[in-house]
């Protein structure tokens, strides 16, 4: 095995909320899937496992066992991952069991489970759990007829020849490439390569008796290959092999832990939720300017409910921007008496304050003061500077 958004408004009010752990669960469907990433999550803990490949028809062989990929990816709030659970029915990539008629088809690789960003295609895949491959076939009666290999690792496993053998057995999906197909027996047909995201098909036995098709190459970053077909006057033994597995740096990719369909783990740890209240004299909330001479000190004050200590601020909080002036009503900001800088909370008033140092550069401009918060809330006053 492998080694293991939304902006605030002043003045409203809420009880603040602590950070909670959570989890969403994501099972196979058929279909995409899609996850947002809550306010306040910066970080997701992600859990993946690929799909077990079928088995071969007719008591062919059992398939691969599915792959696993755990990893802790970064993510921004409002975010939208799209989250595919592979199949062991071949959704996900999985390669199709190649046909015998008459005779037994192999079984379909199983899909490879996978999480997407930006527009959702192959190249936009961040963390893959390779699918296992399909189970190869005999239509006669052997003692141990070829299964697939495992799906996952950073290599997927080749298939597993039975024993005798016919069609040779495709080869894993690599962290480059796809799996080779394996080569048919008899007059079979040889088994396709695996391809990114893909795995290779198993090969076909078309009107011979007796036949067996080979297995389906499991989905994954890259594929794995299609087992041989086998044709008349052999056993009639082929088997495919599994996907390979992939993530970022720091992700732990397992190879052959998961049987039938993959399934998704996301846990997160949910930002806080503070209540706003302000801001308070002697800042004025908008649309109100307040006006104020250039250089000087002005105290931003506001409550959140309660002490909720003083990492409260998002980084590079509380910032301003230049912006043209406008023709509201104006307010000039009164004297006041507070000097230090920084932030400070008062429990006898249940306020914060923020003393913000002004530049006496601002002379004759208007700004826009952002104090952001950690629960991802920006909270603004606008300012004309004399």
């Amino acid at each position: 095995m492998a080694a293991s958004v939304m902006l605030g408004a002043a003045g409203l009010a809420a009880v603040a909320t602590p950070a909670l752990a959570d989890t969403a669960t994501f099972s196979y469907t058929g279909a995409a899937q899609t996850f947002t990433v809550p306010a306040g999550v910066t970080s997701i803990t992600v859990d993946a496992s690929g799909a077990q490949g079928s088995a071969g028809e007719e008591g062919g062989g059992a398939g691969g066992l599915g792959g696993q990929a755990q990893a802790t990816l970064t993510v921004t709030p409002g975010q939208v991952l799209q989250v595919n659970v592979g199949g062991s029915g071949g959704f996900g990539g999985g390669g199709a069991g190649g046909p015998a008629a008459p005779g037994a088809g192999g079984g379909s690789g199983g899909g490879a489970t996978d999480i997407r960003t930006g527009s959702f295609g192959l190249a936009d895949r961040i963390l893959v759990a390779g699918g296992g491959g399909g189970g190869g076939n005999c239509f006669c009666n052997v003692p141990q007829p070829g299964i697939g290999g495992a799906g996952g690792g950073a290599s997927g496993a080749d298939g597993t020849a039975g024993v005798p053998q016919g069609g040779s057995p495709g080869g894993g999906g690599t962290a480059t490439t796809g799996g080779a197909g394996g080569t048919g027996s008899a007059g079979g047909g040889s088994g396709t390569a695996g391809a990114s995201g893909t795995g290779g098909a198993g090969g076909s036995t078309p009107n011979i008796i007796p036949g067996t098709g080979g297995g389906g190459g499991g989905g994954g970053w890259f594929g794995g290959g299609g087992g041989g077909g086998q044709g008349a006057g052999g056993p009639g033994i082929s088997n495919s092999a599994g996907g390979s597995g992939h993530g970022p740096a720091g992700t732990t990719l397992t190879a052959g832990v998961r049987s039938g369909d993959g399934a998704v783990t996301i846990t997160y740890t949910s930002g806080p939720s503070y209540t706003f209240t302000g801001f308070f004299a002697p800042v004025d909330n908008p649309p109100v300017i307040n006006t104020v001479n250039a250089g000087r000190s002005i105290p931003i004050k506001f409550s959140l409910g309660g002490d909720q200590g003083l990492n409260i601020l998002a980084d590079g909080s509380p910032y301003s921007q230049a912006t043209t002036c406008g023709t509201g009503t104006q307010d000039p900001i009164e004297t006041t008496t507070d000097s230090n800088s920084g932030l400070t909370y008062n429990p006898s008033t249940g306020q914060y304050t923020y003393v913000w140092k002004t530049d006496k550069d601002w002379a004759g401009t208007c700004r826009t003061l952002h104090l952001k918060l950690t629960d991802g809330t920006d909270h603004t006053a606008n300012f004309q500077f004399n």
